[in-house]
């Protein structure tokens, strides 16, 4: 408490800037250009969100530049995540205590969320150097938005457009565990000169770093391509994108609860670097850790599009067609009868949809949105085991014949056909804002399992062209999920510096493809005919003072979520014990903003947060055992953190520092492995040394301390990651 009462003293005297609203701050720089700090107004907006922009984006991701979520790790009830310093190997996310699987995230309103089970892989998505912003909605998601599920809130991410003048960007880096990455970007400005003609842009990335920790490359390569383009010509305004990433990963090992204290575990021990032979006896479960048996390989190709047609002044047409490609596995391996067997998880998607829209001007600085949402997903997944031969040498073979299996082949279609209807006014009465809106979901799924019994492996997806493929009834089944989604909000503007709001959504999850555990005896469409939509009536009030260089946002908010998926036994037979809408949640919280510009050089932002997140359910099961987590908190939810984040200017050098205090967290259901809390300190110092060149140095856990980084989350035991220690990298940035 001594600790926490430190903290939030330090909190509440910090000087901040905000990223609830824009401060503008008189820099003089090279050839006396204005610097604004890269925050967007959010002076009238009836609703809790943070917008982080283009230069803050691209300090706060670091040297990795890849990680859309850690360049907006200092915003309000974030928990960030990730295995390695850089954030290239993904990571996790808790936003008011929901995970990632419960978080809707688009890319210029492309939805991101795998189709199947919601998982998002933010190291996959862009370069942080082509992004111009990235909003956090907490709590009211917009209707607007296209998502499968929203419970915990949303994140909006829109790419930089192509620049109107010729340029190119180039970076190179360099760091710690041999760390490599460059990047370019040539803008073409408008083609020939002529603004009667398209503008467009062509990057390239690549990157690699070895694991801080163990053998093996994370990422081995990750090289990531965009495009994009735009035109504007009478009342005709169109853009596209286009990211292709392709990427293979090697895996951190984690440990047990019981082995955090064990320094040799917590900062040497990950996959085994050889294998064993004999591949029997001992050596067989010290080859199950073989570090090429633990990779993700994964390419993925998103095409989206924006396409404005002005049909009067007053109406005008929009439409967004998408189509995401995805491609690749996940491997592991396992001791089955005595054999080591490796396995591979494929994931191929095929994603087309479209979002259309009609947008009315009204009188009264009001306006009316009518769109429709349709997307078709075609989800295979497969996941073949071989037989691992280890030869003298060490090196291994994999038997396509003997012992063979398919552990399972699925195929998910889920259709999405979802109108909505939006409508906002600003100024009524002078002071006054509101906004309603409405969604009407519907989420079909087409979800089909096949026996596996006598298939050959298939490198590719070929198995399911097998003539031999037949559809397992009891396993398969189809349903359509439906839910009516209001949102509602309302600001007022009591002085010319307090602006109050209240806002209302109802945000929801359908339940994944995959219904878990089918017991003997009962279909697959049983269990999905009793199934219905997880939903949450979230809650949020707040105020923000705006006194020009001073700013402060408190804010406050409850959930009440119900009909969570758990498994519960079936009330007319005990026996049965299968997925259900049973489980409850109850989450409220606080969260403050502040904000400052003491003199012109100096800039600094601070959120602290208050979560509590408790499951509401009596009875639990993993597999047929019974647990009661009535009143237990939800794992990996820290009840406080305290970020500050700042940026000064000294001497030539621009010197942006970070603190964040992550509060304890449980990393069990049943909530008895408790994780203690941590301070992280970054640094990130840039100099201009050359008209356009910029020095670059980033640092990563400055104090080299010990702590947990991220958690996967299990009922009686979680598995648990070592943060990475000290983290240093050096490099030069240049626009032409």
């Amino acid at each position: 408490m001594r600790r926490t009462a430190i903290l939030l003293s330090a909190l509440f005297g910090s000087l901040a800037f905000s990223q609830e609203t824009l401060i503008k701050v008189r820099v003089e720089e090279e050839g006396g250009k204005e610097a604004i700090l890269p925050v967007e107004v959010k002076r009238r907006t009836p609703k809790t969100e943070t917008t982080v922009k283009e230069e803050e984006l691209k300090v706060r991701s670091g040297a990795g530049s890849v990680n859309i979520f850690k360049a907006i790790e200092l915003t309000p009830s974030l928990n960030i995540q990730t295995d390695d310093a850089y954030g290239l190997g993904g990571g996790s996310i808790r936003l008011r205590g929901f995970d990632d699987t419960q978080i809707g995230v688009t890319i210029d309103d492309m939805p991101l969320n795998d189709s199947g089970n919601f998982r998002l892989y933010p190291h996959e998505y862009a370069d942080v150097e082509n992004l111009e912003s990235i909003t956090v909605e907490r709590g009211a998601v917009s209707k607007r938005n296209p998502f499968y599920v929203e419970i915990g809130g949303a994140i909006r991410i829109r790419t930089r457009p192509p620049a109107n003048k010729f340029g190119i960007t180039l970076s190179g880096k360099y760091g710690s565990f041999d760390f490599k990455r460059y990047f370019i970007r040539l803008d073409t400005g408008y083609l020939l000169g002529n603004r009667n003609l398209p503008k467009l842009f062509v990057s390239y990335s690549h990157t690699e770093a070895d694991k801080w920790k163990g053998p093996g490359k994370n990422p081995e390569y990750r090289d990531h391509y965009t495009v994009g383009i735009s035109h504007k010509v009478g009342r005709l305004f169109w853009e596209f994108y286009y990211d292709k990433n392709v990427q293979l990963n090697y895996k951190y090992r984690g440990f047990k609860f019981s082995e955090l204290s064990d320094d040799r575990i917590f900062r040497r021990r990950d996959y085994n670097d050889r294998l064993l032979f004999p591949n029997t006896g001992r050596n067989l479960n010290e080859n199950v850790n073989y570090f090429e048996f633990w990779k993700n390989p994964y390419t993925n190709q998103q095409l989206r599009a924006n396409i404005e047609l002005n049909i009067t002044n007053s109406v005008k047409l929009s439409l967004k067609p998408y189509m995401w490609i995805g491609r690749g596995s996940g491997t592991s391996a396992i001791i089955s009868g005595g054999n080591l067997f490796f396995r591979e998880f494929f994931n191929y998607t095929d994603r087309p949809g479209a979002i259309a829209e009609l947008k009315f001007e009204l009188p009264k600085d009001s306006r009316l949105f009518l769109g429709y949402w349709y997307e078709y997903a075609d989800l295979k997944e497969w996941r073949p085991s071989r037989r691992v031969e280890v030869n003298p040498d060490g090196t291994f073979t994999l038997n396509n014949v003997a012992n063979f299996r398919y552990d399972f082949i699925q195929r998910t279609k889920t259709t999405t056909n979802t109108p909505y209807l939006f409508f906002e006014s600003k100024g009524l009465l002078d002071k006054m804002d509101i906004n309603l809106g409405v969604r009407f979901a519907s989420v079909k799924r087409d979800f089909k399992s096949y026996r596996t019994t006598g298939l050959p492996y298939y490198p590719e997806d070929g198995v399911y062209d097998d003539p031999r493929l037949t559809l397992d009834p009891r396993l398969s089944y189809e349903k359509t999920y439906r839910k009516t989604l209001p949102s509602f909000g309302v600001g007022y503007q009591f002085t010319n510096f307090a602006y109050g709001y209240f806002a209302y959504a109802k945000n929801y999850r359908v339940p994944q493809n995959f219904l878990g555990d089918i017991p003997a005896g009962v279909s697959a469409q049983f269990v999905a005919d009793q199934l219905k939509p997880e939903e949450a009536d979230n809650y949020d009030l707040g105020v923000r003072f705006d006194f020009d260089k001073f700013y402060i946002a408190p804010s406050v908010y409850y959930v009440k979520y119900k009909n969570r998926l758990i498994r519960i036994a079936d009330p007319t037979d005990p026996n049965l014990i299968y997925l259900r809408n049973a489980g409850k949640v109850d989450a409220y919280g606080a969260e403050l903003e502040l904000g400052f510009v003491p003199v012109r050089r100096v800039s600094i932002y601070t959120s602290f947060s208050y979560n509590e997140a408790k499951f509401k359910d009596e009875s639990f099961y993993d597999g047929n055992k019974k647990y009661n987590i009535k009143d237990k908190t939800v794992p990996d939810t820290p009840k406080y953190m305290v970020k500050l984040g700042g940026r000064f200017e000294l001497m030539g050098f621009r010197i942006s520092p970070s603190v964040q205090y992550i509060g304890s967290r449980y990393g069990n259901l049943i909530n008895t492995e408790k994780v203690s809390s941590y301070t992280l300190v970054n640094l990130n110092v840039q100099r201009r040394i050359y008209k356009g060149i910029d020095l670059l140095v980033d640092v990563v856990n400055l104090t080299d301390k010990k702590y947990v980084g991220r958690i996967s989350t299990g009922t009686t035991s979680g598995t648990y990651y070592a943060g990475a220690p000290f983290t240093i990298s050096v490099g030069l940035s240049g626009r032409f």
